[in-house]
């Protein structure tokens, strides 16, 4: 399995623990609560990606650029998150500022 792909499946795993598991019992529709769980869920992909990568000088390939680890889960973790918060949001009713 490539590093890409084994970091978005972790980012898939993690964020679908956060919206359909812990966001529903414990933020419901507080926008302050499921951003503060949306930054915890990405320091803990950022974490666990770093446990495997960090200085090994492994590149990631995003899009049509060459970026480290770090880079590489942020991006790919927003680009995940961003249609199940919108989603979330929707069904939950979370009001946006």
């Amino acid at each position: 399995m490539s590093a890409e792909l084994h970091v978005i499946l972790l980012n898939i795993v993690i964020l679908a623990i956060t919206y359909f598991i812990i966001s529903p019992k414990y933020a419901g529709n507080d926008f302050k609560k499921v951003s503060t769980q949306d930054f915890i869920a990405s320091m803990l992909s950022l974490a666990i990606v770093g446990s495997e990568y960090f200085a090994t000088g492994v590149e990631f390939t995003l899009f049509f650029f060459e970026v480290n680890w770090a880079w590489f889960t942020l991006v790919s973790f927003t680009i995940i998150e961003l249609p199940l918060f919108y989603w979330y949001a929707k069904h939950h009713n979370v009001k946006l500022p």
